[in-house]
Parts: structure tokens; C-alpha cells; sequence
């Protein structure tokens, strides 16, 4: 990405600190600096002297830093946590090439965000050599993102396809184990050795028949019915469904809501499915910790704000963010990598189906589901849809 070409030209130009010029703006197009604050990939512009001359906002939000922080500052100073970038601006100073790199930023907090480091060099218009090179940084998290779900939604789908068929094979026998059991209590009914067999069978049975249930609804889920909702609504309704847990567990609830929260677009009974899970999750974790201080769960609603979220935003422009946190013991790195996985699960009797119906849904609903560590303890689901049109 040259700013400025080689040849010499008669147009007006003014320069950049570093000496670079840029060409003037016309009446009929906005000025450069106006551009450069638009694009949404990070661009920083580097002098001879290797200090950073120009950070668009796009840098700013990437990067978590402010513009006035990093001018007139060496590159490699700024970059040191990713070397990468650094060398890539030293060789396009030494060769005159553009160079190209898939690589790990490494942010203030040692976060890191997989990204696309581009350098250029940025030519003196008189033909006198370089006298600055333009790196742009474009975020690669959202197509990461996309490539995972499509993973993920791929594997559910061949395993849709294997339980399907074999679901439905065994829920007629189950009705059938069910119904003579139910039969056989009846006659025996004066036998209460027996009872207590008959009531085992039917309460496995139940067990075995929801868990087809669910073995069905991954292999063919119902497509979402969208219509424009208050997600507070449809919180209240799944709170009013848990409190008798978190008064038996002694768990205290905090919320934290955005009244002037606009509607998002989404299926109340799918979404209810989705934050009962994961709230009868965050009770599950904090129930069986020791109680010092008491438990607390947190539900905040609000915009989303984070900035590799808000590239991915469709036609309504923006997302809205749900998030549930819990005081219990947090989520270990090999748990982390694989809840979203079908059958896999921490609890003793846990299916393993839940987390995966709830990642199948939000995806329908072009939304996104993550969890992981809150930065005070305990774990965070977090749970992002896109608003009504």
C-alpha cells in the first residue's frame, strides 16, 4: 500500500511527519486523514527513523492503545511482545519489498489475536528512496471464529445424521419397556418389593427417552422461528424457573441490565432452552464449593463493545451481549477446548449434549457463545445476538 508514488506529479501534496508525501484532497473527496480513520484494519505508518508517525482508531481498538501513547516511538518498542512486526519493518526498509505474514499479536495483557501483519514501503515522490514503510494489521479472530463453528457445526452434522436414524429406532422399544413397566406396577401393585423394581425401569426409561430427545434435536434441529424480542423478558422467564435452586443452594443473584437495551432477533422458546442451561450450569458449579462469603450469580446485558465483535456486524450494525458468571471454580484449559463437544461433559450423569444444542442454536440465530475464566475467578458464559432490524 504505497501513499505516495514514485513519479513526481504536479498535484499538491502534504506531508507526513516522517517527510512522506500524501496526495492533497480534492473538493469532491475527503482528506487522507479521514480515510485512514475509516478503514478497519489497523494501519500505522513508520518514519526512516523506525518511529511510529500514524495509528488510525482502527490500531487504537485492535491494540488496546491510545494514538498519543505510541507516536514518535520506535516500532520495535511498541511491538516488542510480537517480534515479528519489527523484522518485517526492518527488511522492508533494507529491500524495498512488501512483505506478508500470518502471526499471534500479542497484546498489553498478553492476550493474542491472530492476525495478518503487512509492511510496504513508502517511496520519496521524487524518486529519492524510501522514506517511511505502511504496516497494516488486518484481525484475523472473526474468520478464525467462522472456521470453527463450521467445524463444529460440521461434526454435529454427520453425527446428526448417524443419531437420527438410530434415535428414532429406539424410542418406539423405550415406550414399550415404559408401558409394560407401568402394566406390570399396576398388577402387582399389593407386591411392594416389586414396586420398587418397576419404579427403577421407569425412571431410566424416562432418563434413556430425553436424552433421545436431545440425541434428535442435534440431529434434526427445528429452524428457529425469528421474531423481534426483549431478551430481559425471556431472562425473567428462565429466572423465575431457577430461584427455587438458588434459594436451596443459598446463591444470591445480582443483575445488571441495560434498560434502554433494544430487541434482538431471536426464537423465545430456543433462547429460554439456552439460558436455562446455562444458568442451571453456573448453579451446578457454585453448588457443591465450599460457602465462604456465599455465592453470587451475575447476569449483565449490554452492547457489545468488543472490537473483534463489532467487525462481524451484519445489516443492523450491532450486537447485543448477555453475560452469566458464576463464583465456582472456573474452567480448566483442557475442559475449555472441548465443552462445545457432543458427549463430552464434567459432570457425573452429564450427558455432554447440552453446551453443543446451545452452540447449534445461538448459530442459527447468527449469533455467538463462548465461555471461559471471569478475571475475578469462577467461569463467564457469554452469549452475543444480533438485534432486530
Amino acid at each position: 500500500m504505497a501513499l505516495a508514488p514514485r513519479r513526481h506529479t504536479r498535484s499538491t501534496r502534504r506531508r507526513t511527519p516522517s517527510g512522506a508525501a500524501l496526495p492533497s484532497a480534492s473538493p469532491s473527496m475527503p482528506a487522507w486523514d479521514s480515510v485512514l480513520s475509516s478503514i478497519g484494519d489497523a494501519v500505522i505508518i513508520v518514519d526512516a527513523r523506525e518511529l511510529i508517525t500514524l495509528f488510525n482508531p482502527a490500531a487504537e481498538q485492535l491494540l488496546g492503545r491510545a494514538q498519543a501513547r505510541v507516536l514518535d516511538r520506535p516500532c520495535a518498542e511498541v511491538f516488542h511482545a510480537t517480534p515479528a512486526v519489527g523484522e518485517m519493518v526492518k527488511r522492508t526498509f533494507a529491500t524495498g519489498q512488501a512483505q506478508a505474514r500470518t502471526e499471534e499479536l500479542r497484546g498489553r495483557r498478553g492476550s493474542a489475536i491472530p492476525v495478518r501483519l503487512h509492511t510496504s514501503a513508502i517511496w520519496q515522490h521524487d524518486g529519492g528512496g524510501i522514506c517511511g514503510t505502511v504496516l497494516t494489521i488486518h484481525d484475523l479472530s472473526y474468520q478464525r471464529a467462522l472456521e470453527e463453528d463450521a467445524r463444529r457445526t460440521e461434526r454435529l452434522a454427520r453425527l446428526g445424521t448417524l443419531v437420527a436414524g438410530l434415535a428414532h429406532e429406539v424410542k418406539n422399544p423405550l415406550g414399550g419397556i415404559k408401558g409394560a413397566a407401568q402394566l406390570l406396577a399396576l398388577r402387582l401393585k399389593d407386591r411392594p418389593d416389586v414396586a420398587e423394581y418397576t419404579d427403577v425401569i421407569v425412571r431410566e426409561t424416562n432418563r434413556l427417552s430425553r436424552l433421545v430427545d436431545e440425541l434428535l434435536m442435534i440431529g434434526s434441529p427445528r429452524p428457529p422461528e425469528l421474531v423481534a424480542l426483549n431478551i430481559h423478558k425471556v431472562i425473567g422467564d428462565v429466572l423465575a424457573l431457577v430461584q427455587p435452586e438458588l434459594d436451596a443452594a443459598g446463591i444470591s443473584l445480582r443483575t445488571e441490565f441495560d434498560p434502554s437495551l433494544p430487541d434482538t432477533c431471536g426464537d423465545s422458546a430456543q433462547l429460554t432452552q439456552v439460558l436455562l442451561n446455562l444458568v442451571k450450569n453456573a448453579i451446578e458449579a457454585m453448588r457443591g464449593m465450599p460457602r465462604d462469603g456465599g455465592h453470587t450469580l451475575r447476569i449483565l446485558t449490554r452492547m457489545e463493545t468488543d472490537f473483534h465483535l463489532v467487525r462481524r456486524q451484519d445489516a443492523s450494525g450491532k450486537f447485543l451481549r448477555v453475560e452469566i458468571a458464576d463464583s465456582g471454580p472456573g474452567i480448566s484449559a483442557p475442559e475449555g477446548e472441548r465443552l462445545f463437544e457432543p458427549f463430552y461433559s464434567t459432570k457425573p450423569r452429564g450427558t455432554g449434549l447440552g453446551l453443543a444444542i446451545c452452540q447449534r442454536i445461538v448459530a442459527a440465530h447468527g449469533g455467538s457463545i463462548r465461555l471461559e475464566n471471569g478475571p475475578q475467578g469462577g467461569a463467564v458464559s457469554t452469549l452475543n445476538l444480533p438485534l432486530a432490524a
